[in-house]
């Protein structure tokens, strides 16, 4: 099993001690001693901050990771801990084969000291021989496309082309496990696009990746799963879609809620949905079920140009002024193919709650392959303006069966030929 495992870690925390005053250093030297030799209780001159505390999880080989969460929940520090810069006070970490980090812009890099100076003294910390910086010298240039700069002391680069370097440096040396701790928010698009391609070829070739990023387009296209820290150290993992919309959902709480502590929010929720995905929300309302009109499976399959036909029932509040839901339809990578919203119109109720629900229909215009059904349940006209009751991810998935008549992409968008023929004379 341990074969199949690139990252392991155990209950991994770090504590750190904070003193109020300079001098609470020396009297926590000194004073607990002397205490503890005269029979006296133990005082303590600081108090503890946990940056990190017990994280547990698997990252296998070939697999891409992402980490995220809020400034300050612990994320750097989870990184250092893993490749060994930093000692944990608690917990183990274990890993397979070489790691290759990007945990700061420009770290291990020398200002003083040319581009090309600084590619031979980093490749040779992580143990290649000269002639092995030799054979890939030329690949690490082609790959930064800094230019003339590469023979220029460091401190002249701007940002973007120290990332260039150091991300050129990181991923040409055939590391076994590429940490990067958001570099690429550094880069500009062209380049970001190039990573992401050839970190998708490493990924291939079975290298393991884990990388922190706020952008949660990228996390949701780019990542297997995902580990989401919370600011009060709460710890979950998924997928990049659950986690990504719950980072989402709870940043947006705490904006509506004017807190920056998920425990107050005692409106928010989290829980796996009956029929599957998993489902985020508030108390304000609930969907109560997602079907297929045509079956009462969470599967189906579909032929070309079939109705599909989706009923959601949801529990409203009086407190829900404007109800609406979502119906968004999403290929295997969990990427948007389509949606739309609906409103639901209903008169106010005197009790709490009120039962209501939409049923909506499209032609299956689809390619052949399986696609899911995700549903929001929201208060508001629109998504930029509305507040999240309830959204359950992936809850339905159906079948695209292959289709006779042949068109490119994901959905047939109806093309129309039109041909003529014309002579041309000089």
């Amino acid at each position: 099993m341990f074969s199949t495992i690139a990252i392991q870690v155990e209950s991994l925390s770090k504590c750190y001690r904070i003193y109020d005053y300079p001098i609470n250093r020396l009297k926590q030297y000194i004073f607990p001693r002397i205490r503890y030799v005269f029979g006296f209780q133990v005082k303590n001159y600081f108090h503890e901050f946990w940056a990190v505390k017990n994280i547990s999880f698997i990252i296998k080989k070939g697999e891409t990771v992402g980490l995220i969460g809020k400034n300050g929940s612990g994320k750097s520090t989870l990184l250092q801990m893993i490749c060994g810069t930093l000692e944990p006070s608690t917990g183990a970490v274990y890993t397979t084969g070489r790691i290759i980090a990007l945990l700061e812009l420009g770290s291990g890099f020398n200002p003083e000291f040319t581009g090309r100076e600084n590619v031979y003294i980093n490749a040779s910390i992580y143990g290649l021989s000269t002639t092995e910086i030799n054979n890939r010298y030329n690949e690490i240039v082609a790959f930064a496309g800094i230019g003339d700069f590469i023979d220029r002391p460091v401190k002249l680069y701007s940002s973007g082309m120290m990332m260039r370097l150091a991300f050129s440096v990181s991923i040409c040396l055939n590391p076994d496990i590429l940490i990067i701790d958001e570099a690429l928010a550094v880069g500009d698009a062209a380049f970001q696009f190039k990573c992401l391609d050839r970190l998708a070829v490493l990924s291939s070739q079975g290298v393991s990746i884990l990388f922190v990023s706020h952008d949660m387009n990228m996390i949701k296209r780019f990542c297997h799963h995902v580990i989401y820290i919370s600011k009060d150290q709460t710890f979950f993992s998924g997928t990049s879609e659950e986690m990504a919309e719950l980072y989402l959902l709870e940043t947006r709480r705490e904006q509506q809620l004017g807190v920056t502590n998920k425990k107050n929010c005692m409106s928010l929720k989290t829980h796996l949905s009956d029929v599957g995905g998993t489902a985020y929300g508030t108390d304000e309302g609930a969907i109560v079920s997602v079907c297929f009109k045509d079956t009462e499976s969470p599967k189906s399959s579909y032929m070309y140009g079939e109705r599909i036909g989706i009923q959601v029932k949801v529990r409203i509040s009086r407190l829900v002024t404007h109800p609406n839901v979502s119906f968004t339809i999403q290929d295997t990578k969990l990427i948007v193919i389509g949606g739309q919203n609906f409103p639901l119109v209903f008169k106010s109720a005197e009790n709490d709650c009120k039962d209501a629900s939409v049923t909506a229909s499209f032609t299956s215009i689809l390619s052949a392959g399986n696609y899911f059904v995700t549903i929001k349940f929201m208060d508001g006209f629109t998504e930029e303006t509305s507040s999240l009751i309830e959204k359950q991810v992936a809850v339905l998935s159906f079948e695209m069966l292959p289709s006779n008549k042949p068109f490119l992409g994901t959905i047939d968008l109806g093309f129309e030929e039109s041909f003529s023929l014309e002579s041309y004379n000089e």
